[in-house]
């Protein structure tokens, strides 16, 4: 054995966690290797559950514009509202929570090059990604049955009414799962906010300040507002300061790992 790698086996800095960044481009087929990994380590029955969620709801807004009238009609479009934004929410929460959670850290750390921000930035992207799949299949399913969101609906207006329940329940879930360390409890916080909007709905509607912050707020029949944009922007903002504490914790957890090793 050379005396470099003497000293190597001899020096515990040289075992230390420390990720490395690939400065170089990812090949299509590691990429590809990369995502399947992750897809098996991620709890396969949430995107089942996923799935059949969207199917679920599917079938009850099929029976409700087929039940005929208005009534029927009605019920339809207050179904398929509360589906793209709150439902839409609380699948993200699921989903979030359950990123990093559950996989033992070492097999996290030895399985990428990039550290946990990294396996995080796949997984979420995994993750959103199926969501986005599924919602927009939904979506199109809907528009195409004569559901309306709007009396001014565009893709912005629809997109919004989506991505910002998402954003803020999905970075609400991994900051829950993070700081808990366990996944129920992070996704039992991201509930909380829709929770207590929900059972204060009669108190917070008439309050004109706390409107930029309820995340129903399309559901509840506000799509027409003159506050509705301001309350999409909001939602967002909170997202982003959500995703940036994400991020401390994530780092956090680097240097103790390094410091541990």
């Amino acid at each position: 054995m050379r005396t470099s790698e003497k000293a190597a086996l001899h020096d515990p800095f040289s075992w230390q966690y420390t990720p490395v960044s690939t400065q170089r481009h990812m090949p299509l087929r590691e990429a590809a290797l990369l995502a399947c990994y992750h897809l098996r380590l991620l709890n396969w029955w949430l995107f089942l559950l996923l799935s059949l969620s969207f199917l679920g709801f599917g079938g009850l807004v099929w029976l409700q514009l087929h039940a005929g009238g208005s009534q029927g009609l009605s019920n339809a479009i207050e179904l398929s509202r509360f589906v793209m934004e709150p439902g839409a929410g609380l699948l993200a929460g699921m989903l979030a929570s359950s990123l990093i959670v559950g996989d033992p850290l070492l097999e996290v750390v030895m399985a990428t090059r990039a550290g946990l921000y990294q396996v995080v930035n796949w997984r979420s992207g995994l993750a959103f990604f199926v969501l986005l799949l599924c919602s927009a299949a939904y979506l199109a399913w809907s528009l195409e049955n004569g559901i309306s969101y709007a009396r001014q609906q565009s893709p912005l207006f629809l997109l919004l009414v989506w991505l910002s329940p998402v954003l803020v329940m999905g970075t609400l879930g991994l900051f829950g799962s993070l700081a808990t360390h366990n996944a129920a409890l992070g996704m039992a916080i991201a509930t909380i906010p829709l929770a207590g909007a929900f059972f204060l709905q009669a108190k917070l509607l008439p309050i004109q300040a706390t409107h930029p912050f309820i995340i129903p707020y399309t559901y509840w029949g506000e799509q027409d507002a003159r506050d509705w944009w301001t309350n999409r922007l909001a939602l967002l903002g909170i997202a982003l300061a959500l995703a940036i504490w994400n991020w401390w914790l994530l780092r956090r957890e680097e240097r103790l790992l390094g410091n541990f090793h």
